[in-house]
């Protein structure tokens, strides 16, 4: 069962979604539903140094010659 929203909560939504998007070619997007983000809430990102940045960028380097 979904719970509705107020006009006045749908309209504050609009007006976030216009401030944040204007001036954009591309309409907003609204849903009048609230969705759960796709990955797994525990997820961490991955671990990335100094050291394996510049390990990657000289192996990049290396591929370009």
């Amino acid at each position: 069962m979904g719970t509705e929203k107020s006009k006045s909560d749908v309209d504050k939504e609009l007006d976030e979604a216009l401030s944040e998007t204007f001036p954009a070619s591309d309409p907003i997007a609204v849903d009048a539903k609230d969705e759960q983000p796709v990955r797994p809430m525990d997820r961490k990102p991955p671990r990335i140094d100094k050291d394996l940045v510049e390990k990657l960028s000289e192996k990049a380097k290396a591929k370009e010659k």
